[in-house]
């Protein structure tokens, strides 16, 4: 087994526990301490988000302001003294009229406010930079798919141009992932930063598709397996 080969196959094994255990353990810190002022509550229309204007002939009119809006992962601040949000819902069958009980949990949200310069500048350099590189990088992997499929098609498997056509595309399926997590990392590390929330902090998790990463590696330990083939095939072909 050659050196590549046995750092891919690490690297492979490594990435496919983190990706199991990413369902059980999860990086968490507070963003900031909460204030005895703090509240979370249900109302019937947040102040400030619209403003209500009754016209001379008693019509009223309601006039929605421009907001912003961010998607974070929370948790509760205090589990001890957190309210219980609960779902009570009946519904009739054919045979008898069911109650349905749910204890209902928030752990991704959407935050919105009418504050639009209010971390919306990062948040749209991050989009537009991640963006930018996603589309080089995808259509840089499609250039190296099509060329794969074309050696393959002319029957050459267990060539060097091929297994560099595999290893380039793992890379960049690697390099699609890296990107993605950290982008994910560093909009949570911001707004931890820069949001206060009552009764939640905002917590880090990994938002990355696992599935570029252990597909980039897979394609990298084929890679090596074609030429360790190729190199098979030409000291049989000298033996003969």
């Amino acid at each position: 087994m050659n050196k590549k080969l046995k750092i891919y196959t690490f690297a492979f094994v490594m990435v496919l526990c983190l990706s199991i255990k990413n369902n059980v353990f999860h990086y968490e810190s507070h963003s900031w301490s909460q204030g005895g002022s703090d509240k979370l509550e249900l109302v019937d229309e947040a102040p400030g988000f619209a403003t209500t204007d009754t016209l001379e002939n008693g019509t009223v009119v309601t006039t929605s302001h421009g907001t912003v809006s961010y998607e974070v992962y929370v948790k509760p601040k205090n589990v001890t003294n957190q309210k219980t949000l609960v779902s009570t819902a009946k519904w009739a069958s054919p045979d008898k009229v069911e109650k349905q009980t749910y204890k209902v949990t928030m752990q991704k949200v959407k935050l919105e406010t009418t504050d639009t310069n209010s971390l919306f500048g990062i948040h749209m350099i991050l989009l537009i930079a991640t963006a930018i590189v996603t589309f080089i990088v995808t259509v840089w992997i499609l250039i190296m798919v099509i060329k794969l499929l074309r050696s393959i098609r002319r029957g050459e498997v267990f060539v060097t141009q091929v297994a560099k056509y595999m290893e380039t595309t793992g890379y960049l399926l690697t390099i699609l992932y890296l990107i993605q997590w950290g982008v994910s990392y560093a909009f949570t590390e911001y707004c931890r930063s820069h949001i206060q929330l009552a009764d939640y902090y905002i917590v880090y998790k990994n938002d990355a598709n696992d599935m570029f990463i252990i597909t980039g590696l897979a394609l990298m330990i084929i890679s090596q397996i074609i030429l360790m083939g190729k190199d098979l095939k030409e000291e049989q072909e000298l033996t003969i």
